[in-house]
């Protein structure tokens, strides 16, 4: 990952809660020569050693499946707030325009897990999302039949990555003064979308200027 020195991810607990937040990973890995992906849901277990673990599954009929099981070295990508920044909503003269974001890149081995674990791995991610959806009523795995359930289980395959390496990139204008960034965030808080509120509150966290009216 290139990342200047200022866009840093803070700490350890910093990238572990963009995971956490944004648990849709982009998982890649070589198969025959050639880059291949997949898109997933991960469950992140943060104190497993070194740094952290992560648990997901995908369909048996994938065959990133049968290569998870050879030792293989994956990359899961992690994105989390993103947007294109305008020149016009610095406090400021001149600017370029740029893209804010923040993303956090895992590297590991994958080891596949048997049934057992893999009813974890689903319960725990069921439990995540539902929580999410408060005030409804959690959904959970006993109100399907075993028939159902045991037919699902036999299409997919559990698998955990114990985090190898970890690296996150911040690019949240920390590179600009305080007053720039206090007025990204005011313009961001002014679309009044859910991902712009996201992004200016991206904004506030990681860059350290009073809240200018």
């Amino acid at each position: 990952m290139y990342r200047p020195e200022y866009f840093r991810a803070p700490d350890l607990e910093a990238q572990h809660d963009l995971i956490e937040e944004y648990p849709f990973g982009l998982l890649t890995l070589s198969m025959f020569g050639s880059p291949a992906a997949v898109h997933l849901p991960f469950v992140l277990d943060r104190d497993s050693w070194p740094y952290g673990k992560l648990r997901g599954h995908l369909s048996r009929g994938n065959p990133i499946a049968k290569a998870l099981s050879e030792n293989v070295e994956v990359l899961v990508a992690f994105t989390g707030p993103s947007s294109y920044i305008s020149p016009d909503h610095y406090e400021s003269q001149p600017h370029f325009p740029t893209w804010a974001y923040a993303a956090v890149h895992v590297k590991g081995r994958p080891r596949l897990l048997d049934d057992a674990r893999t009813v974890r791995q689903l319960t725990d991610l069921i439990a995540d999302q539902e929580a999410r959806l408060a005030p409804k009523e959690p959904f959970v795995l006993p109100r399907q039949s075993s028939e159902l359930f045991d037919e699902y289980l036999q299409l997919i395959q559990g698998f955990e990555i114990f985090i190898g390496r970890i690296d996150g990139i911040f690019k949240l204008g920390q590179n600009k003064t305080p007053r720039d960034m206090a007025a990204q965030a005011k313009a961001f808080r002014a679309r009044g979308t859910e991902s712009s509120v996201r992004m200016a509150e991206a904004l506030e966290k990681h860059n350290p200027f009073p809240k200018y009216s």
